[in-house]
């Protein structure tokens, strides 16, 4: 009995269109999108004032070398 009932259930799902797990796949790679951009933006903060700093010594090196 309850074979016929699960076999049923599920053909009247995969009718219905509810049994697409495509959106559980976009939601995942949304998740993992979230992840990786967290990881770039907190290297950014955690090493910004050392990039900026390296800006500065190019451009004071530039503009010494052109006086």
């Amino acid at each position: 009995m309850w074979t016929m009932t699960i076999a049923y259930t599920n053909t009247a799902l995969r009718r219905s269109g509810m049994a697409d797990i495509s959106g559980a796949t976009a939601i995942e790679y949304a998740f993992i999108g979230t992840g990786i951009a967290t990881v770039i933006i907190g290297a950014m903060f955690a090493i910004g004032d050392e990039m900026a700093e390296m800006f500065e010594m190019i451009q004071t090196t530039f503009e010494a070398s052109i006086e």
